[in-house]
This record gives C-alpha cells, sequence and structure tokens, in this order.
C-alpha cells in the first residue's frame, strides 16, 4: 500500500550547483566510456566480438539469469529475516521489491550509492516501518556481505595465487568485518546502556529534538534485534552462504557459455574481482567499462591470451547482472512511485513506529 503521508508537498527544484555536478558526472562518464571503447579497438575489433557471442550457448545463458534473479530474492528473504522479532508487515514481496529499487539506482547513479536510502524509502513507503529500524538492517546486511567476501578470499588461498591487491583488501575488509561485527553484537545486547548514552547529551537539546533524535536511536537499534536471537542469527548465516554460492553460480555457467575451461575457482575469483570494482565510486552508469576492465583482468591472471573472448565474456557477464535489476528495478520504481526528491524531501520525518 502507499502510504498516505508520501502524497506530500512537491519539494523544489534542484539547485544549480546540483544540477552542474550531475551533467559534469555524466560527461565524465561519457569521456572515459570513449576512451576505453578506443582503447579496446586499437587490439580489439567489434567484429571478433561478434563471433564470440554468437556462438554462445543459449541454455548456460539463461540458467545464469535465473541463477542471478534467485539470488536477489535470496537477498530480500534475508533482509526479511533481519526485522525480529517477525515483522508482519515486511513481506517477502516488499522486500524483494525494495532491493530491486535499491539495486536499479545504484546501477544508475553507481558512484552515489544512493541504492539503499532508496531502499528504505520504498519499504517504509509501503509498509510504514520505520526508516532507521531498516537502516540498523542494512548495517548488519553490509557486515555480514563483507564477511561473505572475506572467507571466500580466505577460502580461495589454498588454490590459487590471490592478486596482492586483492588479497591486501581481503585482509582489510575481513578485519573491518569482524571488529564491526563484533561491535554490533555488543550494541545488540547492550541497547538500554546505549540509550542512556545517546540520551544524556541530548537533554541538552531542544525537547522536540531531542525526542527525535532519541527516537531515531532507538529505531536503528531495533534493526540489530536479530542479533540477539541465535537461531535467528544462524539463519542469516545460512542464508549468506547460499548467497555467496548463488554469486558464484552465475560466473561459472557462463563458462561453458562461450567454451571458457575453467571451473568453480576461477568463477570465485571473477566474482570478487568484480564484487571489488562494483564498491568503486565511478561516474559511469552500471560501471560500465570499471566491470569490464575488472573481468578481463582476472581473466588474463588466468591465462586466457584471447582478449576478444574476455571481453566477450565480460560484456555478457555484465548483461546477465544487468538485465534482472533493470527489469524489475524498473517495475519496482512504477510500484513505488520512487522519485529522488521525494526520498530527500520525506527523509527528516520522524520514523513510525
Amino acid at each position: 500500500m502507499i502510504a498516505e503521508e508520501h502524497r506530500q508537498r512537491p519539494s523544489p527544484p534542484p539547485s544549480g550547483k546540483r544540477r552542474l555536478f550531475s551533467w559534469l558526472n555524466a560527461l565524465l562518464g561519457i569521456a572515459l566510456l570513449a576512451w576505453g571503447l578506443w582503447y579496446l579497438a586499437r587490439e580489439i575489433t567489434f567484429a571478433d566480438i561478434g563471433r564470440a557471442l554468437a556462438g554462445a550457448r543459449l541454455a548456460p545463458i539463461l540458467l545464469a539469469l535465473l541463477i542471478m534473479t534467485l539470488t536477489q530474492a535470496a537477498k530480500a528473504w534475508r533482509w526479511q529475516q533481519l526485522f525480529h522479532p517477525r515483522e508482519p508487515r515486511m513481506t517477502l514481496a516488499g522486500a524483494f521489491w525494495a532491493v530491486m529499487l535499491g539495486q536499479f539506482v545504484n546501477t544508475a547513479v553507481s558512484f552515489l550509492r544512493l541504492g539503499e536510502l532508496a531502499r528504505v524509502f520504498a519499504l517504509h513507503q509501503q509498509t510504514g516501518i520505520s526508516r532507521m529500524r531498516a537502516l540498523g538492517t542494512l548495517v548488519l546486511e553490509k557486515t555480514l556481505e563483507l564477511i561473505t567476501l572475506a572467507l571466500t578470499i580466505l577460502l580461495l588461498l589454498p588454490f590459487v595465487v590471490v592478486p596482492d591487491f586483492m588479497a591486501n583488501r581481503g585482509a582489510g575488509l575481513g578485519l573491518v568485518a569482524l571488529l564491526g561485527g563484533a561491535a554490533l553484537y555488543l550494541l545488540a545486547y547492550q541497547t538500554d546502556l546505549v540509550i542512556r548514552l545517546v540520551a544524556w547529551p541530548l537533554r541538552r537539546l531542544p525537547a522536540a529534538l531531542a525526542d527525535r533524535l532519541l527516537r531515531w536511536s532507538v529505531a536503528g537499534l531495533q534493526g540489530l534485534s536479530a542479533l540477539r536471537s541465535p537461531r535467528a542469527l544462524l539463519w542469516l548465516l545460512c542464508s549468506s552462504a547460499v548467497i555467496g554460492l548463488l554469486s558464484l553460480l552465475t560466473p561459472l555457467l557462463l563458462f561453458p557459455a562461450l567454451g571458457l575451461p575453467f571451473g568453480l575457482v576461477e568463477a570465485a575469483l571473477v566474482h570478487v574481482v568484480t564484487t571489488i570494482a562494483s564498491a568503486l565510486p565511478v561516474p559511469t552508469p552500471a560501471r560500465l567499462g570499471v566491470f569490464e576492465a575488472a573481468v578481463m583482468f582476472m581473466l588474463g591472471q588466468l591465462g586466457l591470451a584471447d582478449e576478444a573472448l574476455a571481453l566477450s565474456y565480460a560484456i555478457l557477464f555484465h548483461v546477465v547482472v544487468l538485465l534482472p535489476i533493470i527489469l524489475f528495478g524498473a517495475t519496482a520504481a512504477a510500484r513505488t512511485r520512487w522519485r529522488w526528491r521525494a526520498t530527500a524531501a520525506t527523509w527528516p520525518d520522524a520514523p513510525s513506529p
């Protein structure tokens, strides 16, 4: 359902500086993309890419698309489990559309990472669940994702020589994830103490502002409540493992589609390097060029000398990743009537119960 409060007043038009920043970012993205195409065209012809893609097997591609969609559904289910005790308003369908909207926005505006705010907005609009509580669950979710990525890199170490940048980044991510997870675990079990500590400096503020900030803090801490339940925590860890496995299956299935002689270890390496590349704040929409460069780099490290075939695989992999996000994300944007200006305009409102 669409909450009445979101039929709000129109938000003010964007400022001149914001419009200028958007145009400069778009021009920079186009320039980088054009340079990348020119650079590749010196070594690879579009005819070579066309021949490689024309010979691709359709069945593995369709199966990879299905796996990619199931991965997004599994992420939505995990997000639903993060609301503990069970939140009746948090349906799997509502979680799925909110997740897809977030992915869609992050794809369109990849350098700002606005998708998480859009996702919280969509969930609040459809269910009335507190935005700050939803943000608290996202903090826990991102910590689980970091732990999964770090464990993937750790499991790869006995089988391959991991590039230095990946090993270093993996060690850093693992340390941050473990420290963050420990901190969140302590916060979840010391909620009353944290609330008292937060409330003490708020007493110096005006009553209305202090009350709002305190309610936001309480709602945010509610997002960590799943950590207090061993059963819920076990489900979260298991679902994260399933999501990690599904994420490896997508690049794995595309290897035989183009006749590449690689297996699960190589798929894990491709997944890790694209995940790291996707976290970079690049100005190109959908990380065009950056994603392909990361895949080609890893395939080159694995001994694939045919650059046209490597680029064809990178393009195919990127299309398989993007297609469900675009289709379901655009549908989610239409269902929720999402607009970024509406999100920004409603964000300061007090959280709902």
